[in-house]
């Protein structure tokens, strides 16, 4: 497997070392991340996070919307790898939306927080089928991140999803939910692997081929107790 910093310049190389600098400073006061080392935090998050360049995805200045965004990954690894993105980073925790935007004014970044739920936000005419990609990563189960989702990405966009080492089985159970929120059938599937981790990792490449019926995403908690 290629080095993945091959893919980012390197003077953007250091924007990312000073963002893990800033989130395992931030990491003192208030929990954002359950690793405290600068190598397991360059690794785990910003290794995992720049996976995603190799879809071809972020190659040109595209409007991102990362869901659960958490502690900013991959939307804050991402925009410090490719400045000409445009990122929003969408999370329910005000704290955490707080040091995402502070975070990315410190690093001069186009990026912004947006705090709020998906919920409620892609049933808005401002954020629905907006952006060119949607990420997430570590949220949820894989019908309900894409109920979650896809109602953001424009048709003909792609949401892209971090996941573990049951992915292939995830898509297969997911095929309902893929169909009624106007995803294509078969989403492509890259796996990949960590320094240190034995587990096997996942990219799931979803292609959205038409408008998500307005129906969806449904009320605050019904995507994951009722998945499609």
């Amino acid at each position: 497997m290629p080095d993945i910093f091959s893919l980012v310049a390197p003077e953007r190389v250091e924007v990312l070392r000073a963002l893990v600098a800033e989130v395992l400073r931030v990491n003192e006061q208030f929990n954002l991340t359950a690793v405290r080392d600068f190598d397991g935090a360059w690794t785990k998050h910003i290794e995992d996070s720049l996976r995603g360049l190799e879809t071809g995805l972020f190659e040109t200045r595209r409007k991102v919307i990362d869901i659960g965004a958490g502690a900013g990954f991959p939307g804050l690894a991402l925009a410090a790898a490719r400045p000409e993105l445009r990122v929003t980073l969408l999370d329910s925790t005000r704290k955490k939306c707080d040091f995402i935007g502070a975070t990315a004014k410190l690093l001069g970044l186009d990026a912004k927080a947006q705090c709020g739920r998906a919920e409620e936000l892609g049933q808005s005419v401002v954020w629905r089928e907006r952006f060119d990609v949607a990420t997430a990563r570590a949220v949820g189960g894989f019908a309900e991140v894409c109920e979650l989702a896809l109602p953001f990405v424009r048709k003909g966009g792609h949401l892209l999803l971090w996941r573990g080492s049951l992915a292939e089985e995830e898509v297969r159970s997911g095929a309902n939910a893929l169909a009624a929120l106007g995803a294509a059938p078969k989403p492509e599937i890259r796996p990949y692997s960590l320094p240190g981790f034995e587990l096997r990792y996942h990219l799931v490449v979803i292609h959205k081929t038409r408008p998500t019926p307005a129906e969806f995403p449904r009320r605050i908690g019904i995507p994951k107790s009722k998945p499609l």
